[in-house]
């Protein structure tokens, strides 16, 4: 194989990297909705176990978080099965370990919610920064895999909300992981659908 074979060759290589990561954005677009239904679910499991309306135990409803992170979970699942077998696309590669980075952050975060939860152990601040932190740790690693700035972006606000909730008062902790969650779920969500919706048209005009 002579030098210009191998350039050919790299040059293909490399537009199938691309190819693939472009294929991956897609796909973690087309999920956009789950950061909205997770953005939402943390804001219901805040309300639950600030204020409570529901079984209360050591002054504060240990429940709300495992509870709600379950059935946000459950109906992720649902809808993510259901979504995926009206595309008749197969998963590629990418998406599979996208989402099982995910579904690993799920399981960790779930495991320590329910754990903490039934400890009695509720340290927000704390909370707050191990949480963040695991957050940033998932988007930063999707956001570098997929080459995605904006995922990465949202990475950032997690630490940074981490690091509030390490040095800052308990106050300026709950404000900094409020807007952390608007930001990196529900802003981000209602950007990935809207990108991805225009992407879909553009396609099918082309298509056309």
């Amino acid at each position: 194989m002579n030098a210009r074979d191998e350039g050919l060759e790299l040059k293909e290589r490399l537009i199938l990297i691309e190819s693939m990561i472009a294929e991956g954005r897609r796909g973690t677009k087309s999920y956009s909705w789950t950061f909205i239904l997770w953005g939402l679910a943390n804001y219901v499991a805040i309300a639950w176990s600030t204020w409570g309306f529901g079984w209360a135990m050591w002054g504060h409803n240990v429940l709300a978080w495992p509870v709600t992170m379950a059935c946000a979970s459950v109906l992720t699942w649902v809808v993510a099965l259901r979504k995926y077998k009206s595309s008749n696309r197969p998963s590629t590669t990418l998406v599979r370990a996208i989402s099982s980075i995910w579904i690993a952050m799920g399981i960790s975060m779930f495991t320590l919610l329910l754990s903490l939860g039934l400890s009695g152990r509720s340290d927000q601040q704390m909370f707050v920064a191990v949480i963040a932190a695991m957050l940033g740790t998932t988007n930063a690693a999707s956001g570098m895999i997929l080459r995605w700035k904006e995922q990465f972006a949202c990475a950032v606000v997690w630490w940074l909300a981490a690091v509030v909730s390490c040095f800052g008062t308990v106050a300026q902790s709950a404000i900094a992981f409020l807007v952390a969650i608007f930001l990196c779920q529900i802003v981000f969500g209602i950007y990935g659908m809207i990108t991805e919706a225009r992407v879909r048209k553009q396609r099918e005009a082309a298509h056309a």
